[in-house]
């Protein structure tokens, strides 16, 4: 979904209400938490609850899982119980399967909104196959790094080769959220590439694992959003 004058910018992998108000203040569009076991930024939903009730009104709240693999009893209490926060978006980030995804959609209660990531790497043709795939049940695609073997699902500080990003923007309907690998220095630069509707950071604005750095966080704003004024 090209042609994006606005880009916004999501802030992920906040553990602390500090951290988040303090994006927020930058001029963060959305925060994400990540509600993923044994990942380094790990948090339970309610230290995500507290986060989300101290963000302004009009910044998106977003909580990042993985649901593939689980019984199918585990994934409605848990998408019930992230309803439950006041979330916005929830961000799909395992390999859930399109099926699983639009049964989501289907019996999902609120207005909570589904953001499906689509890893990039390797083959091009199964990257823009995989994000098409899942445009008509979902509300925006999120495009991360695939890195083999790591265990990773994100925040690896990886980048991906962006031109195939910027072919999945111009063919996808849906809104294009650019990840993986993005910090200060370069985020300007992916965005006039590939031309999303929002990009998407964690350890490229840390001082430190689990920990925002405000310096950082700026500059990667004002470096998303230079071409919107």
């Amino acid at each position: 979904m090209s042609g994006n004058r606005n880009t916004r910018v999501k802030i992920c992998g906040n553990t602390n209400v500090e951290d988040a108000i303090m994006a927020a203040k930058a001029g963060a569009d959305a925060l994400g938490v990540i509600n993923v076991a044994n990942t380094r930024r790990y948090i339970d939903l309610e230290d995500a609850k507290k986060i989300f009730e101290a963000l302004p009104v009009f910044v998106s709240k977003v909580v990042v899982v993985t649901l593939d693999n689980m019984p199918i009893e585990f994934v409605h209490d848990k998408i019930k119980s992230i309803e439950e926060l006041g979330a916005d978006c929830i961000q799909l980030h395992g390999e859930e399967p399109m099926e699983l995804v639009a049964e989501l959609r289907a019996n999902m209660e609120s207005k909570i909104r589904i953001i499906k990531k689509v890893g990039v790497g390797g083959d091009k043709d199964k990257c823009l196959e995989n994000a098409l795939a899942y445009e008509n049940v979902v509300d925006a695609i999120l495009l991360d790094t695939v890195i083999g073997g790591t265990g990773e699902i994100g925040g690896t500080g990886k980048e991906h080769d962006w031109n195939i990003s910027k072919e999945i923007v111009e063919r996808v309907k849906k809104p294009v959220i650019l990840a993986g690998g993005l910090n200060p220095d370069n985020v300007a630069k992916a965005r006039a590439l590939v031309k999303p509707y929002a990009v998407d950071v964690s350890s490229g604005v840390e001082s430190e694992v689990r920990k925002k750095d405000a310096v950082k966080v700026k500059k990667f704003i004002e470096g998303a959003k230079s071409a919107n004024r």
